[in-house]
């Protein structure tokens, strides 16, 4: 009986032992698993927060656009008011030419007419003119004469003094655009300045977060490989407390039958099979870990192989046709980038062959708006300076299986994703 005593208390040390391991395994199973579900939470707002940045850059691009076309517009109005001004410069030198001219023409009347007056008696060229008349007749002609000239002379000095006063005006009044409108320049310069400061802090921003959301994906898999090893540790220890608990079993077993009456072996036997049920219900359940999934060149999780799952005349089926790499369930082309930063690609507003290019809900897309809502994604064929070429399909063109080739200019306002 003493030698059963002691194998039973055996037994229950091995079990105690094993179940403790298990336990401990387990238990570090667990914190790695709690750990990975925070880690996928932070990436999820990570994720909310780079759209959220991605949205902004957009934003300020356009208004750097819209900006960059008022300072060429500005500019286009400054050199056509310059141009007038030179224009009216032309002319008013024109006007004083022939007031000059004009003025030449009345000396010479003025010596004729003093010529033909003789000697001055008033001291007055018409009148002395007049009073020189050789008879009544001669008095009438002269007085009609003198009286044409004056007022042909008037009216050709009031003639060229209005036309000079007029164009002088004018050339001030644009003289005065041309400077409003350099102070417009100027302003619509100093505002675009502060939009590319703003934009090149938002980029920092997105790359900071793409950065964040790449780290979490190395943590994150390096957890998961960290739970699989511990899974595995976890069913190493359950099938080493089952063979331990088996043979101590036995063991009793053997020692009960040899120092035991024959009136004492059912109940031994119940025993044992007792505690053998009670160490096999106790093992803990350990859930095989989910395998990591592969990755390409860039980093971000591979989908190549995969059939496509987008719907046959949409853009994104298009896209996934000719990049099988992408997503089979990133969403609506405008959600595309969110989702592919959350994988580890590399999210920019950077073109280049072979990548993906985002457009967000209601942006303008060479002339056209993506849907609201929905947006658009296109391939990348081809790169120069500001402006890219894209293949593309959708039901909204005339092949919506594509490919439909278009370039689209101010390229930095999209969003792209790099395999």
């Amino acid at each position: 009986m003493k030698l059963q005593t002691i194998f039973t208390t055996m037994v229950t040390a091995v079990t105690l032992t094993a179940f403790s391991a298990t336990a401990m395994t387990v238990s570090a199973a667990s914190d790695t698993k709690a750990q990975i579900t925070a880690n996928q939470s932070t990436t999820d707002q990570l994720v909310q927060q780079l759209a959220a940045a991605n949205a902004e850059v957009i934003n300020l691009n356009n208004k750097i656009n819209d900006k960059n076309t008022a300072i060429k517009d500005a500019q286009q109005k400054i050199t056509d008011t310059q141009a007038k001004i030179v224009s009216l410069k032309g002319e008013v030198a024109k006007t004083e030419a022939e007031l000059a001219a004009r003025k030449s023409v009345l000396k010479k009347q003025l010596v004729s007419l003093q010529k033909q007056a003789g000697d001055s008696v008033t001291g007055n060229v018409y009148v002395d003119f007049v009073l020189n008349s050789d008879d009544l007749s001669d008095l009438i002609a002269r007085t009609s004469t003198v009286n044409k000239l004056n007022q042909a002379n008037k009216d050709a000095m009031d003639a060229v003094n209005e036309s000079k006063a007029k164009l002088s005006a004018l050339q001030s009044e644009q003289e005065a655009k041309k400077q409003t409108l350099v102070e417009t320049k100027a302003s619509l310069e100093t505002e675009k300045t502060q939009l590319v400061s703003l934009k090149s802090n938002a980029d920092a921003k997105t790359k900071a977060l793409n950065k964040k959301i790449n780290d979490n994906k190395s943590v994150l898999v390096a957890l998961q490989d960290k739970a699989a090893q511990e899974d595995a540790a976890a069913k190493a220890t359950l099938a080493k407390l089952a063979a331990s608990s088996t043979a101590a079993t036995k063991s009793t077993t053997a020692v009960a039958k040899q120092s035991s009456t024959k009136a004492s072996t059912p109940a031994t036997k119940s025993s044992t099979k007792k505690a053998a049920s009670q160490v096999q219900s106790s093992a803990p359940q350990v859930q095989a870990s989910t395998p990591v999934a592969t990755t390409n060149n860039g980093g971000g999780t591979s989908h190549a192989g995969e059939a496509n799952a987008y719907a046959w005349g949409q853009c994104t089926w298009y896209v996934k046709m000719v990049a099988p790499w992408a997503g089979n369930h990133w969403g609506n082309g405008g959600q595309w980038g969110a989702s592919a930063a959350a994988e580890g690609y590399t999210v920019n507003h950077t073109p280049s062959v072979g990548s993906i290019v985002v457009v967000a809900g209601g942006q303008n897309f060479g002339g056209w708006n993506a849907a609201a809502g929905y947006g658009h994604v296109a391939y990348v064929v081809g790169v120069s300076g500001s402006s890219i070429t894209v293949q593309q399909g959708g039901m909204g063109f005339d092949n919506p299986a594509g490919p439909n080739t278009q370039t689209i200019s101010g390229a930095g306002s999209y969003t792209y994703i790099h395999r």
